[in-house]
C-alpha cells in the first residue's frame, strides 16, 4: 500500500504521466489477484478488469488482513509487486497487442456489433487465407476463418481467461489456472483445424525463440498446400486473449521457424 500510494500522489502532482498510467494498470492486476483469492466476487470470464469497479482502498486493506494466509511474504504490498514483477520477467509468449473487450451479459445491442464484428474478422481472415494461392478452395477458406476465429473464443471461455495474456500466464504457472499458455492454445487450435481434413491447406507449428523459457512462443502456420513454411500466416489466438491476431510468417515480430511434425 506505501508504494501505491506514494505512485498515486507522485502522479497527482506530475499529471497524468507514465508514473500515473503504471500505478493505474498495477491497481487493474491487483484487482484481479484479490477476485482470484477470493477478496473479490468472482466476474464472469472474458472480462476486463479495468471495468470492474474498483474497491475502495480501506476496504481492500480489510479484506487483505483477513486473508493473510494467501501471501507468501506477509507484507500486503509485497505480495502484489512480486507478481507485478512475475508478469513481466517470468511470462514467455509476451505481447503489447490486447484489443478485444467483452460484451456484457444480456446487452442485444452489444452483442449483435460484436456478431457483426465477428463476421467482419471472419471475412477480413478468409480473404487473406483465400490470396496465398490461387488454387486455394475459398468454401474451405472460409471454412478456416471461421473456425479459427470462432473456436478462439471458445478456448477463451475453457480457459476461463484472465487479461491480459502475460498476466493469465503467470496464473497458469502458480497454479490458480490449468491451461492458457501459447503451447495450449496452439495445441487446441491445431486439433480442430486438422479435423477439418484440409485439402488446398497444411497445417505447420510455429516456435519463436525455442528453448528460452521467458520467450519462447508457439502458434500454428497455416500455409496453401504444397507450400513452404515461411510462405504461409500465423493463426495466434494467444496473442490478443482470444481474438484471433493474424499476419503472414515473414512480416511478424517473432522470428518463427517451424518444428518438426514428430514434436506435436
Amino acid at each position: 500500500m506505501l508504494v501505491r500510494n506514494r505512485l498515486r500522489n507522485y502522479s497527482q502532482k506530475k499529471g497524468k504521466s507514465k508514473v500515473s498510467r503504471t500505478y493505474e494498470m498495477s491497481r487493474t492486476w491487483s484487482n484481479g489477484v484479490l477476485e482470484y483469492w477470493g477478496i473479490k466476487r468472482r466476474h464472469p470470464t472474458f472480462r476486463h478488469y479495468s471495468s470492474t469497479p474498483v474497491l475502495q482502498h480501506s476496504e481492500i486493506d480489510k479484506q487483505l488482513m483477513a486473508h493473510t494466509d494467501y501471501f507468501f511474504w506477509g507484507h500486503r504490498s509485497g505480495k502484489l509487486i512480486v507478481l507485478l514483477l512475475m508478469v513481466v520477467f517470468l511470462s514467455a509468449c509476451a505481447s503489447t497487442h490486447q484489443s478485444r473487450q467483452a460484451v456484457s451479459d444480456g446487452a442485444s445491442e452489444k452483442t449483435g456489433q460484436r456478431e457483426a464484428a465477428d463476421q467482419a474478422t471472419i471475412a477480413s481472415l478468409q480473404e487473406d487465407l483465400a490470396a496465398l494461392d490461387a488454387g486455394i478452395d475459398k468454401a474451405e477458406a472460409g471454412q478456416v476463418a471461421q473456425t479459427a476465429v470462432r473456436y478462439s473464443y471458445y478456448l477463451a471461455e475453457q480457459y476461463e481467461l484472465v487479461r491480459p495474456a502475460v498476466f493469465h500466464n503467470v496464473l497458469v504457472r502458480i497454479g490458480l489456472k490449468e491451461r492458457g499458455l501459447c503451447h495450449h492454445w496452439a495445441t487446441d487450435l491445431m486439433e480442430q483445424l486438422e479435423l477439418l481434413d484440409l485439402r488446398t491447406y497444411q497445417l505447420y507449428w510455429g516456435v519463436a525463440h525455442r528453448g528460452s523459457e521467458l520467450r519462447e512462443h508457439n502458434s500454428v502456420v497455416i500455409a496453401a498446400r504444397g507450400k513452404r513454411f515461411e510462405e504461409g500466416i500465423v493463426l495466434d489466438p494467444w496473442r490478443n486473449s482470444g481474438a484471433l491476431h493474424w499476419v503472414p510468417v515473414k512480416k511478424d515480430t517473432y522470428p518463427w521457424q517451424p518444428r518438426p511434425r514428430h514434436e506435436w
